[in-house]
């Protein structure tokens, strides 16, 4: 479909969309406009910044694990015959792997709407 184009600037304003848009009534406000304009407001989901949403706690785990995955995968186990071994089931170790843990379960509440069921029963140990 060729039509010629417009050739001066009012040329948009006579058209005739323009036309009937200026013969349309302005519409009316309700009485309880700002009313659910502030609970849309207040309901719309907070959209985070990329930066933040990389730097929470759960993804910094994600990472962080992933990290010694590959660092364990790079090293391997060592040929020397002098190994050391490293005891789990210290205070220290176990207090630490509760403080992993709480820290998680607290991300998680913090952001429900980001996990699946599977993966909330999963952190909760069922």
């Amino acid at each position: 479909m060729n039509r010629d184009p417009l050739t001066t600037d009012d040329s948009w304003e006579s058209d005739a969309v323009w036309k009937l848009l200026d013969q349309a009534p302005a519409p009316k406000a309700s009485a309880r406009f700002v009313d659910d304009t502030l609970r849309a407001a207040k309901l719309a989901a907070d959209v985070k910044p990329w930066w933040s949403r990389l730097l929470s706690p759960v993804p910094l785990a994600g990472m962080a694990g992933a990290t010694a995955a590959l660092v364990l995968t790079f090293v391997g186990p060592s040929q020397e015959s002098t190994r050391t071994t490293v005891t789990v089931d210290s205070q220290q170790a176990v207090a630490i792997q509760d403080i992993a843990e709480t820290e998680t379960l607290i991300a998680a509440a913090d952001q429900l709407d980001q996990f699946s069921d599977n993966e909330l029963v999963s952190l909760i140990g069922f």
